[in-house]
């Protein structure tokens, strides 16, 4: 009765970040410093997500520390987000075609809220490009639900009581996002699975 499905990050090789022309590089000084509180809104339904809930009522601060030569305002949500980044968007499309999958007509840039603190804005971005692909495997085929594009999250960097320091060099880096359906049926069938998606990206 196993039944398995796989989400696959993968940062893209990219010159600079999804939303904005910062480089992407790892800071080792961080001149900038902003702390904020985050709250949950309502979705386009009215609802509110129960994760996002959660969050919001553990009543925590988080603080930011960044670098100008990686981060700017649109990493602080100072800034509205800049033109995607087409260099990222070709090889998602890429990506997409060689995992035999129906590219979108048109993509559109979706918020998912996060407020754990990972995110300055309290909401990823992230697009959806292709669906309904597929691989091949020893065990027979499986299927690939979605390809998205989306921008990483702020790496956490200390937890204390009522707070957590995030830093931002990394935030907004592009990633792909590879969901296959839940049609793996054992551990060795994921494994090759996991195995030929990967093999697939560093080619």
């Amino acid at each position: 009765g196993l039944k398995v499905g796989l989400e696959i990050h993968q940062q893209l090789a990219s010159q600079h970040k999804l939303f904005c022309n910062c480089p992407i590089k790892k800071s080792g000084e961080f001149s900038v410093e902003v702390k904020r509180k985050l709250r949950a809104v309502a979705g386009e339904m009215g609802e509110y997500d129960p994760a996002a809930l959660y969050e919001f009522l553990r009543g925590r601060a988080f603080n930011y520390k960044s670098n100008p030569e990686s981060s700017c305002l649109v990493e602080l949500d100072d800034d509205p987000p800049k033109e995607i980044n087409g260099e990222a968007l070709r090889t998602i499309l890429q990506i997409c075609k060689l995992l035999d999958c129906e590219l979108l007509d048109e993509i559109y840039v979706m918020r998912k809220t996060v407020i754990d603190g990972s995110s300055v804005s309290g909401f990823q971005r992230t697009a959806l490009a292709g669906m309904n692909g597929s691989i091949g495997t020893s065990f027979g085929t499986v299927p690939i639900a979605t390809v998205c594009i989306e921008e990483d999250s702020a790496p956490a960097v200390s937890r204390e009581a009522g707070g957590v320091e995030y830093r931002l060099d990394r935030l907004g880096t592009p990633l792909v996002e590879i969901a296959t359906s839940a049609d793996i049926h054992s551990p060795q069938e994921a494994k090759e699975a996991a195995e030929t998606i990967g093999l697939l990206l560093r080619s």
